[in-house]
């Protein structure tokens, strides 16, 4: 009997086991079931409110020829990605590859075939570089070519972010909305019919993705739905520089704090763990989060804790994971994360220019290349390429114009008239020596020097000065451009062009008296006796000698022809704009078009030599060969 008693409780015991097991399958099966819907409900909401994007894709081409080189500043890095073996960094001068220890591999420019040089982010995708550029939208890289996907039904302006998440890579951009895209098609992604622009960084999770904005808080996406947090929810500012993880905490940086969250479902979600202006960028590595600020400074963010910043100061600094390192970006090369500091990872030769925004050119009386800067002063380069000096101050800063006259070279500079001697130094004119103003836009020689300003025209002849304005009869006091020419100054202003004879405005040309149709007048330019004109908006005109104005607007459209840039070696008139340049020749009287040589489409200063002419571009110099332009330029 007991022996039958203990069996029927061995299999009571069993299929009790079995019961216990078969409720545990089940608890399994509906929460796997359940898991599962929330990703198909979740993928549902995500092709709901993705839009599809149309696009055209372009194989570039690169300009295998000798006779165009480039030369930029490839020091200031937006982002870094491991590809295959190398390193690569977008910079804005250009695509660079660095080997495993740091050295340069080499600098892919619009000569390799990019379709521009100012490059913001990069990310690896089904074994392909992704590259985000300011104006081209979205570049790819195999190895061998490159490709250019374009959006044809939006202004993105800046792709600002990339992520590669599984079997798609997302798109950040600045007024093109979110993007996914899959391979083969482009959709945007939108929060509940929402458009989320202003996209200024991506981070994924295994659950969550974060979308943080430049003014609109952050986004997160979870299990189908859409939340969006502003500073009315905690968050220190809307502007959102970094997001990252450690454990079960989320950090998310704006540029006046950091805060901290593990769950969004709270009333209050977020914990502030820093108050601080500045910073520009948060990343984790080895549990340990670090943040940064603009200026090129690094801590930890646990404050018992200190990292020695980087050796140079930088004006927009970042944090980048890269092959399971840390990494600091700056404007002055890139810096590699060790323990307690940051070493220099790569810094590229002193030969390149300080700063890409190229906005004037002169050759002095030795044969040196001069390039002021937009912001940055002043390079000189000798005849070989080599950089001869850079020259940088309070004053010797802002530079609107260069031009060599005997053994001395002038600046007009936002600061004053600066006179550099051969030993560089110099002396200035400013306001307080009489000018109207101290932003000195352009100047000419004459008889006397002709000096344009923004509140008026100043003729000093002997030392001795003397201010033309509206009183006078000029069309504006914004002054442009200046131009001797026989007897007569010729003085470009924003209200239109006067006619100059023995210190008296004689004659002004605008678009209620003339064929001038922009009264604008950015730039002048002689050759053989004929006069051109540059306008903002209007293009390029000619005053013949009968003094009419003919208009090239037929030929060449109605184009931005930028400040001081027009330039003539006796053959071509050239003339910089924001799409290019545009080429006259003086023999056949026909215009082409000089645009995919250049490093970017803005062209601001333009001279030559005996050989060759330079471009000076919001993105470098472009040095091109007199030999290679009758043959490739080709019509507009």
């Amino acid at each position: 009997m007991r022996k039958i008693y203990r069996n029927k409780l061995t299999r009571k015991a069993i299929f009790i086991l079995i019961g216990l097991l078969l409720i545990a399958l089940t608890v399994q099966s509906v929460r796997i079931y359940n898991a599962v819907q929330r990703q198909l409900a979740a993928e549902k909401s995500r092709l709901k409110s993705a839009e599809i994007i149309p696009f055209d894709k372009f194989v570039l081409t690169p300009h295998q020829t000798s006779h165009i080189e480039i030369r930029q500043n490839i020091n200031e890095a937006r982002s870094l990605v491991k590809f295959r073996n190398s390193y690569f960094a977008a910079t804005g001068g250009g695509l660079l590859e660095l080997s495993e220890t740091g050295e340069k591999v080499k600098h892919f420019t619009v000569s390799d075939g990019l379709a521009e040089s100012d490059l913001t982010t990069l990310a690896v995708f089904r074994d392909q570089l992704f590259i985000g550029t300011r104006s081209k939208n979205l570049l790819t890289y195999d190895g061998e070519k490159f490709e250019n996907y374009v959006w044809t039904d939006r202004q993105a302006q800046i792709v600002t972010s990339l992520l590669a998440d599984e079997n798609r890579l997302l798109i950040g951009t600045f007024a093109g909305g979110l993007i996914e895209f899959d391979g083969g098609v482009f959709r945007e992604i939108k929060a509940e019919d929402k458009r989320i622009i202003a996209v200024n960084c991506l981070y994924k999770t295994d659950s969550r993705l974060f979308v943080g904005t430049f003014n609109n808080g952050i986004w997160i996406f979870e299990a189908g739905v859409w939340r969006n947090f502003t500073n009315a929810d905690g968050l220190p500012s809307n502007r959102i520089v970094g997001i990252t993880q450690t454990g079960e905490n989320i950090f998310v940086a704006t540029d006046f704090g950091i805060v901290k969250s593990t769950d969004f479902d709270q009333t209050k979600p977020f914990q502030i763990v820093k108050n601080t202006a500045a910073i520009s960028s948060i990343a984790a590595i080895n549990d340990k989060v670090f943040y940064a600020k603009a200026d090129g400074e690094v801590f930890l963010l646990d404050e018992k804790s200190t990292v020695k910043e980087s050796e140079n100061k930088s004006a927009d600094a970042r944090l980048i994971n890269a092959d399971d390192k840390l990494f600091l970006l700056t404007n002055h090369g890139i810096f590699e994360s060790e323990k307690t500091h940051f070493k220099p990872f790569y810094k590229s030769e002193n030969a390149d220019l300080t700063d890409n925004f190229v906005s004037a050119l002169a050759f002095d009386a030795n044969g040196n290349l001069w390039a002021g800067t937009f912001r940055s002063g002043i390079d000189i380069f000798t005849k070989d390429g080599k950089k001869l000096r850079h020259i940088e101050s309070e004053t010797v800063r802002e530079i609107n114009f260069l031009q060599s006259r005997n053994r001395e070279l002038f600046a007009a500079t936002s600061n004053g008239l600066l006179q550099f001697k051969d030993n560089f130094s110099s002396t200035n004119l400013t306001q307080a020596d009489g000018l109207p103003s101290s932003s000195i836009t352009h100047f000419a020689d004459g008889d006397f020097r002709a000096i344009a300003t923004s509140k008026g025209l100043t003729l000093n002849q002997n030392n001795k000065l003397r201010t033309l304005s509206t009183v006078q009869g000029l069309p504006s006091n914004s002054i442009y451009a200046t131009l001797f020419l026989q007897n007569s100054l010729f003085v470009g202003t924003l209200g239109g062009l006067a006619e100059i004879q023995n210190n008296k405005v004689v004659r002004t040309f605008k678009d209620s008296n003339s064929n001038l149709g922009t009264n604008w007048v950015t730039a002048l330019c002689e050759t053989g006796g004929r006069i051109f004109i540059g306008t903002y908006g209007g293009g390029i005109f000619e005053l013949t000698n009968s003094g009419e104005i003919h208009s090239f607007t037929d030929e060449i459209g109605k184009l931005i022809v930028n400040p001081n840039a027009m330039f003539t070696d006796n053959k071509r008139l050239y003339a910089g704009t924001l799409s290019g340049v545009r080429v006259l020749n003086l023999q056949t009287q026909q215009w082409s078009n000089l645009t995919s040589e250049q490093p970017a489409d803005g062209v601001f200063s333009i001279t030559g030599d005996d050989e060759n002419i330079y471009f000076g571009t919001t993105n470098g110099i472009a040095k091109i060969s007199k030999q290679y332009l009758p043959v490739s330029v080709a019509r507009p």
